[in-house]
This record gives structure tokens, C-alpha cells and sequence, in this order.
């Protein structure tokens, strides 16, 4: 059976993000062959953390089974890239957390004021870093008003030196560039913080 084939225009923050969440360097000129290789590829590293993931809840050897939160922590993750914030959704409740998923910066910040989160993974281009930078301060201020110690966990496809220190400056709890293991660092920050 023919697949259909439509025309669509992508900007380049978005094939880079696709391609680094891949591994993969973007080709000069994409074509819907290496988008599907890149998401091939991010499939097959969803789905072996996916099974990693479960293997600790099966009971392995593995030490991270007992650090495991209990069910009632909850997180907001926010990013405006859809496979992302799923991604995310996944990983977090096989984790034993309450997951809410924002892919806006106004949207984050009121699910934000309706409730008390443990966590907060918010992804700094959404979709600039100046929105990024501005939900950072709302989630921040939020959180010291209600007297909350919310983590934030501010995540970027960014290597800027400058921006990790604006956002620990500003309150970040942790800092995860999206280079390779990303979603395991962010996993670790969580179960590392009390």
C-alpha cells in the first residue's frame, strides 16, 4: 500500500533537536529518509531505556530499584516537542511519579500554580531561551510564594557555558544538556535529590 506523501517545511531547531535526541549529525539537505532514520533511532533508544526501565522493577540486582520515590511525587515536564514530553511522561511514571506535560511556556505556568510539584523538567528553548529564562523565574518565585521546594530541572540541547550558569544562577536545581544518556541523567538528578 502507497504511503501518502505530503510536502511540509521544518526549521532548523527542530531537525537539529531531532537529529541530537538521534545521535546523529543533520545532513545539509533532509529528506524524509534521514528524518526517518533519526526517528528510528531515537525509538530504539526509547524503548532499550523503556526495557532498562523495566528490569528494575523487576526486580534485578540493580541498586536503583530501592531509590525508587513513592507513588504521589510529582513532576511537570515541559517541552514543547511532542516525542520529548512523551518520552518523559513514560519514563517518569514507570518511575512511580505523578506526571503533568506542558508544551507551553503560559500552560506550564498555571498547571504550576494549581498544584505542588516535587519536580519540574522544563526544557530551556520553549521555543526560545528567553521564554525558557522567563519560566524558569515564574516556576522559581512560584515556588518559594508557596513555600514549596520544587526542583527544577532545566534540560537544553544548548552547550552554552553561559546559559548552565544563568540557570543555576537563577535557581535551577540542575543543569542536563541533551547529549547522549540525557533522560538517565535527569532520572538520576530526581532520585538523587531529597
Amino acid at each position: 500500500m502507497p504511503s501518502d506523501k505530503k510536502k511540509i517545511e521544518i526549521d532548523s531547531v527542530f531537525v537539529q533537536k531531532i537529529f541530537s535526541l538521534a545521535d546523529l549529525i543533520p545532513p545539509e539537505e533532509v529528506t524524509s529518509i534521514d528524518l526517518n532514520r533519526a526517528l528510528t533511532k531515537i525509538e530504539l533508544k526509547f524503548n532499550s531505556m523503556l526495557a532498562s526501565q523495566n528490569n528494575v522493577g523487576a526486580g534485578t540486582s540493580d541498586t536503583t530499584q530501592s531509590k525508587l520515590p513513592e507513588n504521589g511525587k510529582k513532576v511537570l515536564v515541559v517541552d514543547d516537542m511532542g516525542i520529548i514530553a512523551y518520552q518523559l511522561d513514560v519514563i517518569f511514571k514507570k518511575m512511580g511519579f505523578d506526571v503533568i506535560v506542558s508544551q507551553e511556556i503560559y500552560d506550564a505556568i498555571e498547571k504550576f500554580r494549581a498544584d505542588k510539584f516535587d519536580f519540574a523538567v522544563i526544557d530551556l528553548f520553549i521555543p526560545t531561551e528567553k521564554e525558557g529564562f522567563i519560566l524558569l523565574d515564574e516556576l522559581k518565585k512560584m515556588s518559594i510564594i508557596n513555600r514549596h521546594d520544587t526542583k527544577i530541572i532545566v534540560m537544553t540541547a544548548s552547550s552554552k557555558v553561559e546559559n548552565k550558569e544563568k540557570c543555576l544562577r537563577k535557581g535551577a536545581s540542575f543543569y542536563i544538556e541533551k547529549a547522549q544518556g540525557w533522560q538517565k541523567k535527569i532520572m538520576e538528578s530526581c532520585l538523587a535529590a531529597k
